[in-house]
């Protein structure tokens, strides 16, 4: 596959020059952007002509402004031993993504214009420089995220195409995600640009199983927030653009949406451990007396005043409580952001027994559950309220209150007191259509519950939102009997409703069993399971006098 690769060696250009401590490679385009003198970074910043848009460890990203030109900027850093031992074999970043956008031009493929690029040593690893010509784009991910939108037929059916031409002229992105495609319209047609091109794979035609591997990266966004219909579409171009047989379409595409299916899988499951280290996204936070973790953009004052005094809240008189029980405290609590005050809910899980800190060495507690999970289901992408910070106050080695911070659901109320009021049909029809796809998506809740489940909004644009998670069990594929006793669980809330009819029921389980999509065939064996298992239920909590929630 790499036999046809392109390289571009210091001696391709003869505009070859030494200054400011780095070595430029200038392509013969950029004399007119640069000048005779060359790329002048620091005067530029010193100017005011260059825009922080990314900076992390690994490289910083700037929009520079010129007479003639939007130019973006691409410093890459080496950070690690990894990345040192990387650039040792295979070269620096900004020199592989200048030869790849060569090379992607050749081939006939948008990519941002490489203008110049630089390292600070011929030979050895270390910080290098990219200049690249400004796309006046957005990321993909970016415009369907902004515009809150799914993804357009036509947008769908030109991704389809786009790829295909990448394909047949033997590209495949490794991380093909859509915040690596710029979208750009004219006249209301789409156009991608491909960015982010260091690590390309280049070489002949891609056979259908190196095209299925890079699809399948592709699809996994897709298949969580894109229709069956937007993804045929997808399919249908990217066919329609590829040598493969005819025939073989039905078979290409159920291996396709399977392995996106497993492949999503994998993922999720390894996100698992991201939650509890300090990361881009999160920080590992705490003393010897509490201990935690936090979302990044929590202010680090707020952060701070709840650790040194996690009860606070529940102190405060004008404190509106939501909960106050033996097992857990709520109120709603104010949090500074950068865009002003926002109302989160902040829950205290209390001590029930004196077992508790001594069962909590040997599995995870109440809030680290509620906050692992919280954050995976988002992964997952199923309707959760967001976890922000979780805390717990240490005693003698061993956990003990625990307390963790959400994001508030708006205009939220109990499933039970919706159903009340609501249509029966839609509440149906879309808790059907979550419980299966929390199932579908390996997770299982044995504690499914109408408490546990919120309805925010009214009418069509009512979203089903899921709390109390610390009955989650995600990570494995769900059996049908962990299904059948997660549906008597939901199904048991509402026995006594006289606003839930048998009719209601049905409806809710012809959802879940996607008749659209499966058939009919066997709902009468799930009835009559579920049935069996909500009337064991209740004839339990009969048994123990707990009150069916």
């Amino acid at each position: 596959m790499h036999a046809l690769r392109t390289r571009f060696s210091w001696n391709q250009f003869a505009n070859r020059r030494s200054f400011g401590g780095f070595h430029w490679q200038i392509s013969p385009n950029a004399e007119a952007i640069f000048g005779s003198s060359g790329p002048d970074l620091e005067g530029w910043r010193r100017n005011g002509r260059a825009r922080i848009l990314k900076t992390g460890l690994q490289r910083t990203i700037e929009r520079i402004e010129l007479p003639g030109a939007a130019l973006i900027v691409k410093t890459c850093r080496v950070n690690g031993p990894r990345s040192w031992f990387r650039e040792v074999f295979r070269g620096s970043k900004a020199r592989l993504e200048f030869e790849n956008a060569q090379a992607l031009i050749a081939r006939g493929l948008p990519t941002a214009e490489p203008l110049a690029w630089a390292s600070a040593h011929r030979l050895a690893p270390g910080t290098s420089i990219l200049i690249t010509r400004c796309v006046d784009a957005v990321p993909l991910q970016d415009f369907l995220e902004r515009q809150r939108i799914t993804l357009p037929l036509a947008l769908a059916r030109k991704l389809g195409t786009t790829l295909a031409r990448m394909h047949e002229a033997g590209v495949a992105h490794p991380d093909p995600h859509p915040g690596n495609l710029l979208v750009t319209f004219n006249d209301e047609s789409p156009t991608f640009t491909l960015i982010d091109v260091h690590s390309l794979r280049l070489g002949p035609p891609l056979s259908w199983s190196e095209s299925l591997q890079n699809l399948v990266l592709f699809n996994r966004y897709f298949q969580l927030r894109a229709s069956r219909t937007q993804r045929l579409a997808f399919w249908n171009a990217y066919r329609a653009g590829r040598t493969f047989a005819a025939d073989q379409s039905a078979e290409q595409i159920r291996e396709l949406e399977q392995r996106t299916t497993l492949s999503n899988a994998r993922f999720w499951n390894h996100r698992m451990d991201r939650y509890r280290k300090s990361n881009r996204q999160y920080r590992v936070i705490g003393d010897r007396s509490v201990r935690g973790h936090a979302v990044r953009e929590l202010p680090d004052p707020f952060v701070e005043w709840l650790m040194n005094n996690p009860d606070a809240p529940f102190h405060d008189p004008d404190a509106r409580v939501l909960k106050d029980s033996r097992t857990s405290s709520v109120v709603e609590l104010a949090v500074p952001t950068a865009s002003g005050l926002m109302i989160a809910i902040y829950k205290r899980f209390n001590v029930k027994s004196s077992l508790h800190g001594i069962k909590n060495w040997f599995r995870r507690s109440p809030a680290l559950r509620s906050w692992d999970f919280g954050q995976n289901l988002l992964d997952r992408g199923l309707p959760t309220a967001r976890p922000l910070l979780v805390l717990e106050r240490m005693r003698g080695g061993l956990s003990a209150e625990g307390y963790l911070l959400t994001e508030r659901v708006p205009d939220a109320r109990e499933l039970s007191a919706a159903v009340a009021d609501g249509p029966q049909r839609a509440w149906a029809d879309s808790l059907g259509r979550l419980v299966r796809m929390l199932h579908d998506r390996q997770v299982a809740h044995r504690d499914l519950k109408a408490p546990n489940i919120l309805m925010s909004g009214s009418g069509a644009d009512a979203t089903i939102v899921l709390i109390d998670l610390v009955g989650v069990e995600p990570g494995k594929p769900v059996s049908r009997a962990q299904r059948v006793r997660n549906l008597a669980r939901l199904n048991a809330s509402f026995v006594h409703s006289p606003k839930v009819t048998r009719t209601d029921r049905l409806r809710f389980l012809r959802a879940y069993l996607a008749w659209g999509l499966h058939g009919r065939e066997g709902w009468k064996s799930w009835w009559n399971e579920i049935a069996a298992a909500t009337d064991a239920k209740v004839a339990r909590n009969l048994r123990t006098g707990r009150p069916l929630a």
